[in-house]
């Protein structure tokens, strides 16, 4: 019992070790305190760190100092955005706390645009690729998806996103030549994330919109199918190109697991000839 006793000190301790290097390396500006006096110690103050956390200051002394006491999850993420914490610190925080380490959308806004990654859909040019986040929100697309289904970046902020796409976009139904299998097969991915997530906010907007202006789409929701991802092959008639075959493979993003890169390569030669007629 002494043994365990002191492993859970020490697992205390290092929790409020790491945080106070957090707290020692950011500066006031960094989170929009104005501040112009001079500091006898390295960044924020702890009564800064507890306000901007939403908790009292003794609560947060104990923490750094490494005391018995209780840390929830909402906590946590409030540590984790007030300490401005990278997605491998806000593992390390949670793990450090003996919790789950969560997905990181639930401490972090929407992911953004990354220039080397962009640089990489660009690259894999003439194979359609493109950038999803965890809704299925198209990030980013390289030329050849663009021509293959359309210009996303014309389309409302609201709807760039693929299951829009696929039932709210007319020309997906012709585009897709089996498109009711593509279609149940995506929804099912979508369904099993967004039913884990009620409350995520950007889940229930894509799923009223097309509730709304999608013929059909309430009668493939209330099957409530949901699945796992699985490389596939996918079937096009393009207006331009002709009958496409493509293999689709997605790859997570190791820094941020919320973005999925989605690489959709030639199937057969026939296929690989006719992406040059895709631009």
């Amino acid at each position: 019992m002494a043994a365990m006793t002191g492993f859970a000190d020490t697992g205390r301790r290092t929790l409020g070790a790491f945080v106070r290097s957090r707290r020692e390396r950011l500066s006031p500006d960094e989170v929009g305190i104005c501040d112009s006096s001079r500091r006898r110690t390295p960044g924020l103050r702890r009564e800064e760190v507890a306000s901007l956390s939403g908790v009292s200051l003794s609560w947060y002394t104990w923490l750094e100092q490494g005391r018995d006491i209780k840390v929830s999850r909402q906590v946590l993420a409030s540590l984790a955005r007030a300490l401005k914490l990278s997605a491998p610190e806000i593992r390390h925080l949670y793990r450090l706390s003996d919790e789950l380490p969560p997905d990181i959308g639930e401490v972090r806004g929407c992911p953004g645009r990354d220039e080397q990654l962009e640089a990489m859909l660009h690259a894999l040019e003439p194979n359609p690729a493109l950038l999803l986040d965890h809704h299925w929100d198209v990030v980013a697309c390289n030329a050849a998806e663009a021509a293959l289904f359309t210009d996303f970046d014309a389309l409302p902020v609201e709807r760039r996103n693929m299951l829009w796409v696929i039932f709210g976009w007319p020309p997906a139904r012709s585009l897709m030549t089996d498109w009711e299998a593509q279609a149940t097969q995506v929804l099912a991915q979508f369904r099993m994330r967004a039913d884990e997530e009620p409350a995520d906010p950007r889940y229930r907007a894509v799923v009223a919109d097309l509730l709304a202006h999608a013929p059909d789409f309430a009668r493939f929701w209330q099957r409530h199918e949901v699945a796992d991802y699985r490389s596939v092959h996918k079937r096009f008639a393009h207006p331009r190109a002709g009958r496409l075959t493509l293999r689709q493979s997605k790859l997570i993003v190791a820094d941020d697991p919320r973005l999925h890169l989605l690489v959709r390569l030639p199937a057969d030669e026939a296929t690989k000839d006719a992406l040059a007629l895709l631009r």
